[in-house]
């Protein structure tokens, strides 16, 4: 859901919405700013998964990331973005959607280091690695890119992912700290962009405070959302949208039945052979469709006749 907010009418996120996405500007600065808190989510995810510390912290902060991502196509379109690696965690991947839809998943979900997280993270990434980055804007077209994680870190690479990629200039930076006894007390992401093509001061700015940690700082102290933007981008942010965030998977019954044409006739034949019932599992959401003998032989009797047609 996309809430228009006048922007001389307001400057905070809507404090109904557990997780959200701030997005405005800051004009006199000349700059951008997506702000992502996507805490509730991350834990959400966590229990759906069942990921274990490390990989829960290497997801949540993907969640952000992509949030931010996310939040930058135009209406219809969505980001993706996807970790291969070479260490204990494998990869993950995460889809996100203009109107504030996420979903993901965790190739090894019971992944934990003990000791700092940030290292225990680079730990879980192994020696190497790809970033990789598609972006369907919604109008037909889509960008991918392939960057190596030189760094073993998601904040750090997504940074250095802006700087070689072709859009304006920007500063990013994606966060998570504890709170309490739970680690995912806080999680949120921010990407701070130029308006115009020269860079300025503004950005560059920005973006030392970005290298110097301030938002993970903000988030600790529990700053605001227009406070934690101050912190990092400067001050004036005005309002444009209020989107809010959640969790949420497009899997279907429909979409079950693709996945086992996949199989092709002799596929669901030896299926219907053995175990009478296709179950398939969604590896967003967890949830399970079964195929029982009637609706296999539907399916098989369907791709029969489409390959008598071609």
């Amino acid at each position: 859901m996309r809430v228009p907010l006048a922007p001389s009418l307001a400057s905070e996120q809507n404090p109904t919405v557990p997780d959200h996405v701030s997005l405005g500007l800051l004009p006199d600065l000349g700059l951008r700013v997506v702000f992502a808190r996507v805490g509730d989510t991350a834990r959400a995810s966590r229990a759906l998964h069942g990921l274990a510390q490390t990989s829960a912290y290497l997801f949540a902060q993907a969640l952000a990331a992509a949030a931010l991502f996310g939040a930058t196509q135009r209406e219809g379109g969505r980001a993706n973005l996807q970790i291969v690696c070479d260490g204990p965690l494998r990869g993950l991947l995460v889809d996100a959607e203009p109107g504030g839809a996420l979903r993901g998943w965790v190739r090894v979900p019971w992944v934990h280091f003990d000791g700092d997280p940030e290292l225990a993270a680079r730990a879980a990434l192994g020696g190497q690695g790809h970033l990789a980055v598609r972006l369907d804007p919604g109008d037909g077209t889509h960008q991918r890119s392939l960057l190596d994680l030189r760094a073993r870190s998601l904040p750090e690479d997504l940074r250095r992912w802006f700087a070689t990629s072709h859009v304006a200039a920007a500063a990013a930076d994606v966060a998570v700290v504890p709170r309490g006894d739970e680690p995912l007390g806080d999680v949120a992401g921010i990407l701070v962009q130029q308006v115009d093509d020269e860079e300025s001061d503004a950005i560059e700015a920005a973006r030392a405070r970005v290298a110097a940690g301030v938002l993970g700082r903000s988030l600790a102290a529990g700053l605001s959302a227009g406070d934690v933007i101050a912190a990092v981008a400067g001050g004036g942010f005005e309002l444009q949208a209020d989107v809010e965030v959640a969790y949420r998977c497009g899997c279907s019954p429909a979409r079950a039945r693709v996945a086992v044409s996949a199989l092709g006739p002799s596929g669901i034949a030896e299926i219907l052979g053995a175990e009478r019932k296709a179950t398939i599992t969604c590896e967003f959401c967890r949830q399970q469709y079964v195929l029982g003998p009637e609706e296999l032989e539907d399916v098989a009797r369907k791709l029969a006749e489409q390959g008598a047609r071609d």
